[in-house]
């Protein structure tokens, strides 16, 4: 398994957004976005308000669209780009898969060792370091795939996009759970679909035919990307697959 190298300095910490990801030089947010960006970043500081703001909303969903990215995974070694509590990386070395994972949230980080350990597993075999994705201390060809579930805008930085392609292997994935949203399919999912709506909005940007694999600079980063739209029930949710080239 990948250590960190010691050659490279390390990451500066970080206020990050949803749960997943980092904030990076990117456009402009509108006011909606801005307004939720800080108050996610206040929920990554505290385990008990993330757990209620992850869960209740999205009625109970939140950890089954975190799983659809396992059904995409290539090969046995897989990093987790911004891990937050722990919970899918639980989940990935209870698969089998021999694990690192990096965020720039130190509560997170102590969560993350939290659930590992909580689940039965020696949270020193997997790495799980303090670190920006738009610096990842791994060397390159390190894993099968890379793995991001609801990442704030760093996911679409160029500099975050070609260390990610670094650290893959040749026809490496990056797989992400880009987002998803409840559909008002019965009167009792009408109050979670408006908590939702009231907070990013009328539609949460998850249509099979959003193009946010081709928004993506992957081809500047030696990635081939592509939209992936995955129906439950009462629910849609949005991945992209992007794969090293060369």
């Amino acid at each position: 398994m990948p250590r960190a190298d010691p050659r490279r300095p390390p990451p500066s910490p970080r206020a990050r957004g949803e749960g997943r990801g980092e904030r990076s030089p990117v456009p402009r947010l509108d006011p909606r976005r801005r307004i939720v960006s800080a108050l996610f970043g206040l929920l990554y500081r505290n385990r008990l308000l993330y757990w209620l703001a992850s869960t209740i909303p999205f009625a109970g969903q939140w950890r089954v669209w975190q799983r659809l990215a396992l059904a995409h995974l290539t090969g046995p070694d897989v990093l987790e780009a911004g891990c937050g509590p722990g919970k899918l990386l639980a989940d990935l070395v209870a698969a089998g898969y021999a694990c690192a994972a990096v965020d720039r949230s130190p509560q997170m980080l102590a969560a993350a060792r939290a659930e590992l350990r909580r689940r039965g597993f020696a949270a020193a075999a997997t790495p799980i370091l303090l670190a920006s994705v738009q610096q990842l201390p791994f060397p390159d060809a390190s894993f099968d795939d890379v793995v991001s579930t609801f990442p704030t805008d760093y996911i679409a930085d160029p500099q975050a996009l070609r260390e990610i392609a670094r650290v893959l292997r040749p026809g490496g994935r990056l797989i992400v759970v880009l987002g998803a949203e409840l559909l008002p399919t019965t009167p009792l999912l009408w109050p979670s679909v408006g908590v939702q709506r009231l907070v990013y909005g009328r539609h949460s940007g998850v249509t099979c035919a959003s193009g946010a694999a081709t928004a993506m600079p992957c081809a500047q980063a030696g990635l081939t990307g592509r939209d992936v739209c995955v129906r439950g029930s009462f629910w849609l949710a949005h991945l992209v697959i992007a794969q090293r080239t060369g």
